[in-house]
């Protein structure tokens, strides 16, 4: 099996250097790291191009100019510069233990999605985080350990939640289990085609991971939450203003309804039909 990471990004950087060391101390290794830039001004290469020598996996940039919030065409994208058939999304300023990808293989399959559930840092412990990091005998696993307990406490509550919605889902009490939340998951990009990947029409902030997960269920894929030995960590950073309310509410109410009611996983406008027609540039920065 063959597993292709894809990280969407935008500015902020200097979390996806964190993330980018985490990458390279995975017990095992993802075949390729996509990075699926929304038009960030930062230059890449300015925070990973001295880790990339330490990489035993291909590394890949794909950008898209800034034209506003395009997460959904963002991800479309690296994953048609994809080459693996298992795909694990995360958010750029997540940060996990060396199990991460090994949890995922071990779980991936074709009927299921698997979902894990990060807990937000404070600013101070992202800081500390980062700082630590530098150490070239940093741990990880320590650092969580340093952690308040209430922290993994919390995680595993959700965790439990998760799958007891899992189990009402599949005895039919729910119309949907696990709620898929854009942060870390897998799926198998065969059944992230079936669905036609992410819909390019929500534009802007807001739902589209939602409605994926709507689509994934109708289309007859589960979720099943993801454990890693240690919790995976959200680095603080700024809310964006912009993100108070979101846009897509319209369409998402008519979507559900659509997709769940109706079982139209497929939407019109995603992985082969691009809403938007402008250059996407796929640059290698690492093959192996």
């Amino acid at each position: 099996m063959k597993i292709s990471l894809i990280v969407p990004v935008y500015n902020r950087l200097e979390h996806f250097r964190a993330q980018f060391k985490c990458l390279l101390k995975q017990e095992i290794l993802p075949y390729e790291v996509i990075i699926t830039d929304d038009g960030s001004k930062e230059n890449i290469l300015d925070y990973i191009e001295d880790l990339l020598p330490q990489a035993k996996f291909k590394v890949k940039h794909v950008f898209q100019e800034d034209k506003g919030f395009r997460k959904t065409r963002a991800l479309n994208n690296g994953v048609k510069a994809s080459e693996g058939d298992f795909l694990v999304f995360c958010d750029q300023d997540l940060v996990f233990g060396t199990d991460y990808i090994k949890v995922v293989k071990e779980n991936a399959n074709e009927k299921e999605f698997i979902h894990f559930r990060p807990i937000n840092l404070t600013q101070e412990e992202r800081d500390r985080f980062i700082d630590n990091q530098k150490n070239i005998n940093f741990s990880y696993k320590k650092f969580v350990e340093g952690l308040p307990k209430e922290y993994t406490l919390s995680v595993n509550k959700t965790l439990k939640k998760d799958s007891i919605r899992r189990v009402l889902y599949r005895l039919g009490l729910r119309k949907r289990g696990i709620k898929l939340v854009g942060m870390s998951y897998g799926v198998s990009k065969k059944n992230y085609l079936k669905v036609n990947g992410y819909d390019e029409k929500y534009q802007g902030w807001g739902y589209e991971d939602d409605d994926f997960g709507n689509r994934l269920y109708a289309a007859g894929i589960t979720g099943r939450e993801g454990r890693t030995e240690e919790i995976q960590l959200h680095l603080w950073h700024h809310m964006d203003p912009t993100k108070k309310k979101s846009q897509n509410e319209d369409y998402y109410a008519k979507r559900r309804e659509e997709v769940l009611g109706r079982k139209e996983y497929f939407c019109e406008y995603g992985y082969n039909n691009s809403y938007e027609d402008d250059k996407v540039v796929v640059k290698m920065l690492k093959e192996v």
